[in-house]
């Protein structure tokens, strides 16, 4: 199903027909069928690029995801997505700018409370003149023609490494714009980890891992331990890669949607799981780990969840996976343990 930037794009796919265009980080994978002319993707985020690339098998090397987009060959035209975080917007579209031609377009297209409206500021680094080139479903496009010279995308200039203690345990952790909590410590993780003192050996997954926070501290705790950490964000993976470096373990990152590409089973699984999809509140991802985790564990195998107070995961922790025990909670979140 298309969504309204998606549909306002084929709206105007007449500024698409001239040369070789690309599109950053579309919100739905049917937009490369929708569209009458053929154009490259790039994504940063896994499921979306699994559908394209299924969507269109034999145009599948059109399709890229990566943490970076680099090319050989320039291109004519670029669509961008509007991110959720204004940085993430910066960052990308630094990127992006760098692989188009001289004199090349750069669209930014999104809905209108995804902060859209800042197009003006976020394009006017690239070009003299940004334009309003459409609006409709409560969408709107901006457009600017790229007649600066735009330096080489260099991602170390965007990343920041930061210092954590917890129960006595000191982390590097390395950061990027559109991260989950770029930056900084959640608290939700935070009271997750305080209840992790000690730390099992055996095979270890940290699910939906962003920065790579858990599994660097799993790791770090018990150095017998083999640490799996996933994420559907190529932000994410590298920097949880760049994390484990940081940290001096050794670890498999993989990129997944939930946990459908991850084939092993684990002694634990630890998390501090998505709810948002975009801009969009969406649970299920969410709802879905929980009722296929048990699959993924070996016998007598854990999970350790950490989730916001007023979801009602316990009911489905019961149903799909054991009992649960609380190990911690206040107003705003609830630590859960099951084990088989």
């Amino acid at each position: 199903m298309l969504s309204a930037p998606s549909k306002l794009l084929i709206k105007n796919q007449n500024l698409l027909q001239q040369g070789k265009w690309l599109i950053a980080n579309p919100e739905d994978a049917d937009i490369f069928n929708a569209l009458e002319v053929e154009v490259d993707g790039f994504h940063q985020f896994y499921d979306i690029y699994q559908h394209a690339s299924q969507q269109q098998p034999e145009a599948s090397n059109r399709q890229k995801f990566s943490a970076v987009h680099r090319c050989d060959e320039q291109y004519d035209g670029i669509v961008c997505y509007m991110p959720k975080a204004k940085e993430h917007a910066k960052m990308l579209l630094a990127n992006l700018a760098s692989n188009l031609k001289t004199n090349g377009m750069l669209l930014l297209i999104g809905e209108n409370k995804s902060g859209i409206k800042s197009a003006p500021a976020l394009l006017g680094n690239f070009g003299q003149q940004v334009i309003k080139e459409d609006s409709a479903r409560h969408c709107t496009m901006f457009k600017v023609i790229v007649d600066v010279t735009v330096p080489e995308f260099d991602l170390d200039q965007w990343q920041q490494s930061y210092s954590l203690t917890i129960n006595q345990t000191k982390l590097q952790i390395c950061s990027l714009p559109g991260v989950f909590n770029h930056g900084k410590l959640d608290d939700g993780t935070a009271l997750l980890l305080a209840q992790c003192d000690n730390v099992p050996k055996g095979k270890l997954l940290d699910f939906a891992c962003g920065a790579g926070i858990i599994g660097c501290y799993l790791g770090l705790k018990n150095p017998q331990a083999q640490i799996t950490m996933s994420d559907i964000s190529a932000l994410a993976l590298h920097c949880a890669e760049q994390s484990a470096v940081l940290n001096g373990i050794e670890a498999k990152v993989i990129a997944s949607h939930g946990l459908v590409d991850i084939t092993d089973k684990y002694n634990a699984i630890y998390t501090n799981p998505p709810f948002h999809t975009g801009v969009k509140t969406d649970y299920q991802v969410t709802e879905s780990f929980i009722q296929q985790v048990k699959g993924h564990l070996l016998s007598k195998g854990s999970l350790t969840i950490v989730a916001n107070a007023f979801l009602k995961y316990s009911t489905l922790l019961q149903q799909h996976l054991a009992e649960p025990k609380v190990l911690a909670g206040n107003s705003r979140f609830k630590v859960y343990r099951c084990q088989l």
